[in-house]
Formats: structure tokens, C-alpha cells, sequence
């Protein structure tokens, strides 16, 4: 459904390319404008537009300038604002702005100087009101606007460009690196990110949080003083009594309470969202089956023995004993009534997946690397991960005494559960489906346990600190490090059980292939969310592989380099030179393309590069076999990186005929109908279309029967 919103919506925004411009610059304009900026996403409006851009829909660079041209405008609408009534309104404060956020502004800008009104630019809820202050504390005009030029072009450059990279992103995904190395890059990079999210936290998430309680109670104080309000409360005291007692901090059944139901109800609806996907066999069901098809490219020794290392935090011989060792550890730290909300979160999650699985009886997928004996949906070793993992860390944070220690075991306890739920779809034995269900149903109970505890708390039978003696705790420690060392050998205690995939059995064709592919309801390539995209350009009647590789050889055809990111540097430097470079992966029939193959080729004069992905297939004609395929043709350079798609289907495949023609191994070929007359937009832009026929090439030492069943004369 989102593919085709797109589809529909772009012909649209074409006729409309002006006003995305104006947007551009009124979001800017409104976001930097004093008092409605706190209100107004411009950056995030921003982001959207530079991912638009993409597609070529939208001129980035005029983007920018008007991104620009509307912050420098807002920036100096408030610097006029705070010369004229700066010294006023920050005395007695401007609508839900109290004194106290215009003296953190002034101690940001007496502390950076001339130069804060470059550096506040980049901070939410400061961007705002530094150019009041400027005004106010009479800054020098030029300089002024020295800096907010500088300010605004980072700030546009930042958020288009963003949204620019992150679409464009989308685009090099598609472009494959070696598989250890894609995954020890992507390891790296995630690395990096977690790492600086979490030292930006441990920083500044103190601050932040402060600023926005403090926004909050401006606000709330705002609201309560406001006439037309009071006059609502007096008209319903009943329900704003209610509402005032739900929103009470002093006991556990006031804001507490409503939070975690409220969190409850939101996991749960969430829940019933990603359930009545899977029975309606919605979008995320062709994702399930592409993700694993392109995690299946990871498939190494080392990667699956590290995740599978990670996968046994979730099996029952580990869940179990930590239960125990956990439940210990509590009771010498005199903390015997945690043990209930433990038990009841881990246990009640596990019950609850366990029953799931029953209900929906989802098979295991096919690429899976390990035996498992029960169903599916959802994940246990997720609902695990999340409800017994994110228990141990949830009371670690609550005992906690320093806000670093807080930050370091949040990032932890999230790292490991995103770990145990990334094994189980590397390792094929779940869908990504199953995982997020096993989310949700291991978060529904840990809401559950943590709400037990806090009502432990809230009527005195907990406390936060710990009381235990040294002996207890050096014990708890002991027992602690006796499972560590009992889960650093549980690879060897409990090894794999590594199953092979099955190949499918073939299918011998009794009618013509397009009569076949057009019963099942299989003519189309999908994308990643699986909607259908091109249709199927060819057929390939053959012997065997090795025969139709040596005559596409022949014929001028060219294999795919392997994708690694020294082919990425040269597709890079050569562009449309680099007639064997990496070419994106292709979905049919919810699987990944066999075989890629690229040729050089003119149209209409034009040099372009003509590619081939084909896929194997179950069918077969006697003992001949028949392979699938798609045709298209690059005929530049995008973005220095990225080819561009030549939009007609059909002349791509006509060379794909005369190429195998001047073989001489073509027995026969034939057209014949096979879809409607197509046009569309690739997932990521750029059209087609084709009059919907299939090429069938015969390029077996065939007899005359099955050449009349494949390749039948009219």
C-alpha cells in the first residue's frame, strides 16, 4: 500500500515542484521563529524533502536555498523581536516561555559569544531563542548576520542533506559488498553509532530531560491558568478530578499507574497489529521471506558460530538456570520479594509465546540453519530477551546510584536483547515477524513485572537501597560469575544442530510455462516490501548451468562481480566503464536472484549496459530445465554511484534475443503473452514499461515435443 500511495502521489508532486520549494522555506522560516518554532517540525519537513529530492522530483541544491534563505529570515525576525521587546519579555516571561529558558539561553550565549548564534542553531528548543537574545544583549547587526548565515547554510546542509543521504542510502543497499565483509562493516558502523548515542546520552540526556520537564510544567502552568480552561474544570470537576488524581505523582496508582497502562495498552495494540498482519498475510510477510532470503547471504561458519553462541542466552537450559541463579541472588540481597515479579515476567512471558505458537502454527522457515521442534510464531528466545533479560537490567538501572551507571546498563541490556533477536532470523529459525511479536509479548510482561514492583515499592515493601551484608553480596557475586562461566562453555555443553536445506523437488511441466506462472500467480519480480514490480522478461529453456553460462559467454555476456567495497570504489571511478559491475539483487517468488549477468549494448544508437538476473526454478521439461529471468538496461550514471534504468523493458530484451541469435545456439523463440501492458516506478524511482510479453528461448539440444509444449507454434 505505501509503494503504491508513492506511485500515485508522485505523478502529483510533479505538477507541484514549486511549492515544495516554499515548504522548504516556510518550514524553516516557521521553525526558527520565535515562540511557534517550539511547535513547528521544520527539520523533520526538511529531512522528508531532501529524502524526496532523491527520486529528482525536487532540485536539492534549490532546496537548500530556500531551506536557507527561510532560516536567515527567522533567525532576524527574532533578533528584531529581542531588540525591541527582548529586556521586557525576559523579565516577565513570553506566553509558556518563563525567565528561566531565556537565562539558559543567555548562559549559552555569554558563554560561546558571537559565535552561539552558530552553535545554538543545531540545538533544540535553544535555536529559537538565541537570536532573541542576541537582540536583547544589543549584538552587532553584521555580526550577527555573519553568523547566522554560517548558521543557517549548516543547518540546511544538515537536514537535507540527511534525508538526501539516508534515501540514497536505501539505493546502496542494493549494491552488494562481500558478505563478511558487509557484515563486519555494518558491524563497525553500527558500532560507532551506538557508541556515540550512548556517550551523547551519558552527556547531555540529563540535561535534555531536565529542559524538557521544565518545558512541560511551563506548559502545564499555561494550560491550568488559562481562563477557558478553568471554566472546562468548573463545568466537569468530576473528570478533571479523575484526571488530576491519574496524573498524581505521590502514589504508585496516580502517574505511575497510568504510564505503565497506557504503555501496556499501546505494546498491546501493537501486538494485535503485527497478529492481524500475519493472519491476513499482509506486506510484512514478503518482508519476512526477503529478509531471509538476504540475511541468507551471511551464512558463514564464523558468523553463524558467534550467533549462535548469542542464540543460547535464550535456550531453556540457560533461561532455567539464570531463573535460579537470579531468584538466589535476590534472597542474599534481601530482596526476597523481587523474586515474585521475576518469576512472573519471565514465566508468564514464556506461557504466553508458548500458547502463540499453538494458536498460529507457523511453520519454520525453509533457510533454516538449525533443528528446531516447536512452531514459529512468535519467537521465545525474543519474548526471553525482553522479559527476563529486560527485567535483570531494569532492576540493575533502578538500584543504580549514577546516571552513568543508568546509561551504560540501558545501552547493555538493549545491545544483548537486539543481539538474541538478530540470531534467531541470521540463523534462519525465525522470521523477522516472529521476533517483533516475541518483542512485543516479552514487553506486555515485563510491563507487568515492573509494575509489581513498583507497587512493592510504593507500599514499603521494598527499598531502593541495598541493605545485604558484605558476606550476602560477595556470595550474590560468586553465583554470578559460577553462570557466566557455565554460559562460556554452553556452545560446548550444548552443541548445534545444524540441518541442511532441502532442495526443492522439481516439477515437471504437463502445460506451457506461461500457462503455469500465470495459474500460481507468480509473473511479477517484487520489491522488498513485496509488491510487484517488473514482470518477467524471459524463459531459458536449457540442458544444464554449465551449458548456458559457456553460450551466454558466447553470446557477449558478462558475469556480475562479486559485490565488495573495492568493486563499490571502482563503480565509483569507471561508472558505465565498468560494464561487470555489482548489480543490485532481484526478488521472485519471495527469492533472491541465482545468477547476474551484464552485457554492453546499443539502443537506438546509445551505448548502454544490459543486465540479467535469473533465477532456478523447480520446473522441468523432460530433463531440461528451466531457468527465469529479468531484463533491463543502465544507461547512465546516477549520483556518480548508482546506474540509472533505461524505462523500456522490451527494447532490453529484444538485445537479449539478438545477442544469443548471433550464437547460433538458439533452437527456437517465440513471444507470447504474459501480462498487461505495464507501467510503474521502481521502489526507489525511475519508470518503465513494457507491452507484457515473455521471451521464450529454447537453448536445449531439445526434441520436437517438449520444444512444442515450451515454445509452442502458433
Amino acid at each position: 500500500m505505501i509503494e503504491q500511495f508513492i506511485s500515485d502521489i508522485t505523478p502529483t508532486m510533479e505538477h507541484f515542484q514549486t511549492l515544495g520549494y516554499w515548504i522548504a522555506f516556510f518550514a524553516a522560516f516557521l521553525e526558527t521563529a520565535f515562540l511557534v518554532g517550539l511547535f513547528i517540525p521544520g527539520s523533520t519537513v526538511l529531512l522528508l524533502l531532501g529524502a524526496y529530492s532523491v527520486g529528482g522530483h525536487l532540485d536539492w541544491g534549490y532546496l537548500l536555498f530556500f531551506a536557507i534563505l527561510g532560516a536567515i529570515l527567522g533567525d532576524n525576525l527574532n533578533y528584531w523581536l529581542g531588540k525591541r521587546y527582548g529586556h521586557r519579555w525576559v523579565a516577565n516571561g513570553a506566553g509558556f516561555i518563563t525567565p528561566q529558558h531565556f537565562a539558559k539561553s543567555e548562559q549559552f550565549f555569554q558563554a560561546h559569544g558571537g559565535k552561539s548564534v552558530f552553535l545554538g542553531r543545531f540545538i533544540p528548543s535553544i535555536k529559537e531563542l538565541i537570536p532573541f537574545v542576541a537582540g536583547t544583549m544589543q549584538m552587532p547587526q553584521r555580526k550577527f548576520m555573519l553568523w547566522n548565515i554560517l548558521g543557517a547554510i549548516g543547518w540546511g546542509i544538515e537536514w537535507l542533506g540527511a534525508g538526501y543521504l539516508f534515501a540514497q542510502s536505501l539505493n546502496l543497499a542494493h549494491v552488494w559488498i562481500s558478505r563478511i565483509g558487509m557484515a563486519v562493516l555494518v558491524i563497525l558502523l553500527v558500532s560507532i553509532v551506538f557508541w556515540l548515542l550512548k556517550r551523547w546520552v551519558i552527556q547531555h540526556g540529563q540535561a535534555l530531560i531536565t529542559l524538557g520537564l521544565s518545558i512541560l510544567r511551563s506548559v502545564k502552568t499555561a494550560i491550568i491558568n488559562n481562563q477557558d480552561v478553568q471554566k472546562l474544570v468548573k463545568k466537569h470537576p468530576r473528570f478533571f478530578t479523575f484526571l488530576q488524581k491519574r496524573l498524581d505523582k505521590s502514589h504508585f496508582f496516580g502517574l505511575p499507574a497510568t504510564l505503565l497502562g497506557l504503555s501496556f495498552l499501546y505494546v498491546l495494540m501493537l501486538f494485535a497489529g503485527i497478529v492481524e498482519d500475519f493472519v491476513t498475510s499482509d506486506a510484512i510477510v514478503a518482508v519476512d521471506h526477503h529478509v531471509a532470503q538476504l540475511l541468507g547471504v551471511f551464512h558463514e561458519p564464523a558468523i553463524n558460530a558467534f550467533f549462535y553462541w548469542v542464540t543460547e542466552l535464550g535456550i531453556v537450559q540457560i533461561v532455567l538456570p539464570l531463573l535460579i541463579i537470579a531468584s538466589m541472588v535476590l534472597w542474599l540481597l534481601r530482596k526476597p520479594w523481587l523474586i515474585v515479579p521475576l518469576l512472573v515476567s519471565s514465566l508468564g512471558a514464556f506461557a504466553f509465546s508458548m500458547l502463540g505458537k499453538l494458536v498460529f502454527h507457523r511453520p519454520r522457515p525453509e533457510e533454516a540453519l538449525l533443528f528446531e521442534q516447536t512452531y514459529s510464531f512468535p519467537s521465545g528466545h525474543a519474548t526471553q530477551a525482553v522479559a527476563l533479560y529486560g527485567f535483570i537490567f531494569y532492576l540493575l538501572i533502578r538500584h543504580a546510584s549514577q546516571w552513568k551507571s543508568r546509561v551504560n546498563l540501558f545501552f547493555l541490556g538493549f545491545l544483548i536483547i537486539v543481539l538474541i533477536g538478530l540470531s534467531r532470523i541470521v540463523l534462519g529459525v525465525h522470521y523477522l515477524s516472529d521476533v517483533w511479536a516475541g518483542y512485543l509479548v516479552g514487553m506486555l510482561w515485563l510491563i507487568i513485572g515492573i509494575s509489581i514492583t513498583e507497587w512493592l515499592l510504593a507500599i514499603g515493601n521494598l527499598t531502593p537501597e541495598y541493605q545485604a551484608p558484605k558476606r550476602s553480596r560477595i556470595l550474590a557475586v560468586l553465583l554470578t560469575a559460577i553462570f557466566l562461566l557455565y554460559y562460556a562453555f554452553a556452545s560446548v555443553l550444548y552443541p548445534p544442530h545444524w540441518q541442511s536445506i532441502t532442495t526443492p523437488a522439481t516439477i515437471q511441466l504437463k502445460t506451457n510455462i506461461v500457462q503455469q506462472l500465470s495459474s500460481q500467480k507468480i509473473q511479477y519480480t517484487q520489491t522488498f516490501l513485496g509488491a510487484a514490480q517488473q514482470p518477467l522478461s524471459v524463459a531459458l529453456l536449457v540442458d544444464n548451468e554449465r551449458k548456458l553460462m559457456s553460450t551466454l559467454q558466447q553470446a557477449g555476456w558478462k558475469v556480475a562481480d562479486k559485490p565488495s567495497l573495492d568493486k563499490l570504489l571502482k563503480l565509483l571511478k569507471e561508472g558505465m566503464a565498468y560494464d561487470t559491475a555489482p548489480i543490485a539483487p532481484g526478488f521472485w517468488n519471495q527469492r533472491l536472484n541465482n545468477l547476474a549477468l551484464e552485457m554492453p549494448w546499443r539502443i537506438d544508437g546509445k551505448p548502454m549496459i544490459i543486465t540479467l538476473l535469473l533465477w532456478k526454478t523447480p520446473y522441468v521439461l523432460g530433463d531440461k530445465h528451466i531457468l527465469l529471468g529479468v531484463v533491463r538496461a543502465y544507461d547512465r550514471m546516477q549520483w556518480g554511484l548508482l546506474h540509472h534504468v533505461y524505462p523500456d523493458i522490451d527494447a532490453s530484451r529484444e538485445a537479449l534475443l539478438q545477442s544469443l541469435q548471433n550464437t547460433g545456439a538458439l533452437t527456437a523463440s517465440c513471444e507470447q503473452d504474459f501480462t498487461p501492458i505495464t507501467t510503474r516506478h521502481y521502489l526507489l524511482g525511475g519508470q518503465f514499461f513494457t507491452h507484457g510479453k515473455l521471451l521464450l528461448l529454447d537453448l536445449s539440444q531439445n526434441d520436437k515435443t517438449d520444444q512444442a509444449l515450451f515454445c509452442p507454434t502458433k
